[in-house]
Parts: C-alpha cells; structure tokens; sequence
C-alpha cells in the first residue's frame, strides 16, 4: 500500500528537499503545503507529481484538512518570518504558537506513524542561563509542548536539528563575507573564536531530504529521539577558506581571514540581527564549556552514524554546495582571473 508524507514548505528550501527525496521513492506519495497554491514554485511541483494544498500554521484548521491520511509528516517553523519585522520575545511566542498549531494538528492524524519535527536546542535551559537565542526557544518550546501535552504524538515524532546551511551567506546578509583592499582579503567578523565549532549541513535544499527519508525508511532511532543532520564539523576560519576555494573569488591560502570581535561591537555593527546571532554563539561556547551531549536526558545522536552507506554517499558536503550556488553579486577583487557565473541551488 502506498505510504503518503506530507511536507511543510514545501516549496522553500527544507521542505522542498524533502518532498523531492519522497518523489524519489515509489512507495510514497508526497502532499505538499503551502500558503498560495497559485505560486510559480506550488505548481512547479505540482507538474513533478507533487500534491499541492493550501494552509496556514497560523489556522489549526486548515493543517488538520491537510493532514489527513499522512503516514509522515515532515514540519518545521521559521522564526525568521516574524523577526526582526516584530521583536525577538515576541518572535518567539509567534514562531512557538504555530509549532502548537502543528503538533496539536498531527495528533488529530489517526493516520499518522511518523512525525518528523524539524527543531532546535533549548539554549536557556542547556546553557544554564548563560544564553538565549531566540530562533532556538520557540521550537525548543514546542517540543516540550509534545512531549508534555501530546504523549501519544511524542511517541510517534523524532527531533531532528539541522546544522548550518552553506548557503548562509547568500541567504543572510550578516554572513556575507567583506572584501578589504587593503588586505586583500575576504574577511567575516564574529564574536567569538576564529576556531568555533562551525557543524555544517551542506546544501539544505538536498540533504535535508536525504536525511528525513533515511529517519523515515529506516526506523534509525526510537521515537523521541534527538538526531543532529550534519555533513562535516568545520570551523569558523575553514569554512571560510573552504567559501574562498569554492567560489573561486579568494582561493589562494591566506586570502579569507575570521576576526573576532566584542560582544558589544558586534551587535552595534549589524544591529538587531547581531544581537540575535551573538547570543547564538555564546550558546556555542557554553556547549564546549560544559560538555553539553544530551537534551532531556536524551543523547544526541548524529544522523550519519546511524544511516545506510548509499544514503550518506547521497549527501552534498560544504564544498560542493558552495561551488553551486551564484555568487555573481560578489565583485571579484582576486588574482586567479574571473568568477563564472554558477546555477542557484537554495
């Protein structure tokens, strides 16, 4: 009998991923939600065999109908949607709200056997106060939500937390790496080490499929289990020599250089998003410092200590990823001749 997973945004990067890996696998059938089933992306992949519907996080209503007959469900939230248009607090309680939508949605599924929730840490609580990040605690929030309120669904949901995506820089403009003439080098500023842990997740918008496929079709883990999706451990300083090789605009060794910054200076120089990911890096550090390896008791595990080999030899790795992407808007200040103008994969 054919299986049916159906995927939250799917039309953006994480669900898109995920509906394009299931497309893949004759035994599912993949349903897609979306906000405007009349967009160019909904009827592309409509036209790829992908069942559009159209709902809304902010209408319980709405999921439940979409919901209906799924065996998977693969859902996440953007906290980025509400900030920084409204202020991080209240960001939060938004991005936490809809996250309640879904899950209380997906315990109404009689259907359903799997619920793939795509969270994060609960910085305040692992970090012993020491840092909040805020695109962190609405869906840290949610999973105890889950597992409080929603036992049986909590019995049926695996929490996956996605690491870094390569293509942050084109994403964000806080990641977008300077060009100093003087210096002649790509450099990218940060309040902390140049030697920071940097989990990379290679191109989302392919391996987050690979890895929800992997979860789903393989039973990896029990349920409740915390299962971290990364391709290599980098760090701050090689990541971005790896951005300088890839992209072919800073090849040469010693080209890229990562400057750490106060606290202070960083959030006055990119203003509420540097508050916003200042926080996430002292949450880093507070990982290193205190050891931290479990969430609720729960070991985190990582995802490809615990997948097929055909499955891991699917992953893109960061490198690749890079070489993908458009990196055109970057003036070339190098010496190793023009930049060719790359394909866009988000």
């Amino acid at each position: 009998m054919t299986k049916l997973i159906v995927v939250i945004g799917a039309t953006g990067g994480q669900g898109g991923g995920v509906a394009m890996r299931f497309l893949r696998d004759p035994e599912w059938k993949v349903r897609g939600v979306t906000r405007d089933v009349s967009s160019e992306k909904a009827k592309a992949l409509a036209t790829k065999g992908v069942e559009m519907i159209e709902a809304n996080m902010n209408d319980e209503a709405s999921l439940i109908r979409a919901f209906q007959g799924a065996t998977a469900i693969f859902a996440f939230t953007d906290y980025y949607s509400h900030f920084p248009m409204s202020p991080a607090r209240e960001s939060i309680q938004l991005e936490h709200i809809q996250g309640v939508n879904l899950a209380n949605a997906a315990a109404k599924t009689s259907t359903l056997k799997h619920y793939i929730w795509s969270t994060l840490p609960h910085t305040s609580v692992l970090s012993q106060g020491r840092a909040v990040v805020p695109h962190f605690e609405g869906k840290a929030k949610t999973d105890l939500f889950i597992k409080q309120l929603l036992p049986d669904l909590a019995a049926k949901t695996t929490f996956v937390i996605f690491t870094i995506f390569a293509s942050n820089p084109v994403l964000y403009p806080i990641f977008r790496p300077i060009y100093v003439e003087s210096a002649n080098k790509y450099i990218q500023m940060y309040p902390t080490n140049p030697q920071s842990p940097y989990p990379s997740m290679g191109d989302h918008a392919i391996n987050s499929g690979i890895f929800v496929h992997s979860i789903v079709t393989n039973d990896l883990a029990p349920p409740g289990s915390y299962i971290k999706c990364t391709v290599e451990d980098l760090t701050l300083d090689s990541y971005l020599a790896m951005w300088g090789k890839a992209t072919g605009l800073s090849p040469n060794p010693g080209s890229t250089m990562v400057m750490q910054i106060s606290h202070e200076q960083y959030c006055q120089f990119f203003g509420t998003m540097g508050e916003e990911q200042a926080s996430q890096w002292k949450f880093f550090e507070a990982v290193h410092e205190l050891g931290i390896a479990e969430i609720e008791g729960k070991k985190i595990l990582e995802a490809t200590d615990l997948m097929p080999e055909e499955a891991k030899k699917e992953l893109v790795k960061t490198e690749d990823s890079l070489r993908a992407l458009d990196w055109s808007s970057f003036k070339h200040h190098g010496r190793s001749g023009p930049v060719p103008t790359r394909g866009t994969n988000l």
